[in-house]
């Protein structure tokens, strides 16, 4: 009966398909006969995968295609957040640069920022080294680091002097916050100004200091009781020349000028030790030795 089923179960044309293939010897039983059917059933159906596989590897493809446009979107969105764009200013320059929403960062000598042009429009921040005045458009949350602390604002302008463990910020116009990973922020208002001294934020008014902190903005040198040491590397920095002392006493001496910042190192020296018991040689083509009278 099942043997009759099975027979059953296939059509005419099925039958004539599977005989014209089958060869056989009539000595055979019938149940000899129907396993060898099986068999073309089976090699019938294996003849058939190929088109299944087919419609599996077309599926694959959309597949990889999604896939792919993913990795592109991902590789891009990385790209954009961690690409960053470097400006540096060399000993003697000046330089100004305007940021993607025309915020401007005018940069004194040796001084350098960075930041993601591509992503600006998520996050406005910018790494200094060096010293820069910052003219911010209003808008989201903007914010400056530097090894030594941060300062975030929404729309101002202020000066940032960062180099080597030295850290002061002088707001001259809306409201800047200045923190370190030593201190809580500090606010700061028009004419106010903050130093990390010793690990912590001190706060000041500035406004007697303001020529003096924006001298280099106004092409100037103003010192005010200021030691020799930090006097030499600024002449350092603006002339590109190496100044060295042959008395290091000299670096805790202070200093009071203020002068439009000549245009050769001869002329700044000049100025320099005038009225003071100092001299100078010249060692190399750019480099001083300052030395006691």
């Amino acid at each position: 009966m099942e043997n009759n089923k099975r027979d059953k179960d296939l059509t005419s044309a099925e039958e004539q398909k599977l005989f014209s293939k089958l060869e056989f010897s009539y000595t055979k039983s019938k149940d000899d006969v129907w396993e060898g059917l099986s068999d073309l059933i089976d090699d019938e159906a294996k003849e058939e995968q190929p088109v299944r596989e087919s419609k599996v590897v077309r599926m694959s493809w959309v597949s990889m295609s999604i896939a792919a446009s993913m990795v592109l979107l991902l590789s891009y969105g990385l790209f954009a957040r961690f690409y960053t764009k470097t400006v540096e200013v060399g000993a003697g320059e000046f330089t100004s640069h305007q940021l993607p929403d025309g915020s401007q960062v005018h940069l004194n000598a040796a001084s350098s920022i960075k930041y993601a042009p591509y992503w600006w429009k998520f996050d406005r921040k910018v790494r200094l080294e060096g010293e820069a005045f910052f003219e911010v458009e209003k808008g989201e949350r903007f914010t400056v680091y530097s090894s030594l602390g941060t300062t975030e604002v929404l729309g101002t302008k202020f000066n940032i002097y960062a180099r080597d463990l030295d850290y002061e910020v002088f707001c001259e116009s809306g409201k800047v916050g200045v923190s370190s990973e030593f201190s809580d922020q500090v606010v700061l208002l028009p004419g106010e100004s903050v130093k990390l001294n010793i690990e912590r934020l001190e706060k000041e008014d500035a406004n007697a200091e303001k020529e003096a902190i924006l001298a280099w903005r106004n092409n100037e040198f103003n010192y005010n009781t200021t030691p020799f040491s930090k006097v030499f590397s600024d002449l350092e920095r603006h002339y590109g020349v190496t100044i060295r002392l042959s008395d290091d006493s000299i670096a805790n001496e202070t200093y009071t000028s203020v002068m439009t910042r000549p245009e050769t190192i001869s002329e700044a020296l000049n100025a320099l030790v005038f009225g003071y018991a100092l001299g100078y040689d010249k060692l190399g083509e750019k480099t001083y030795l300052i030395k006691r009278k």
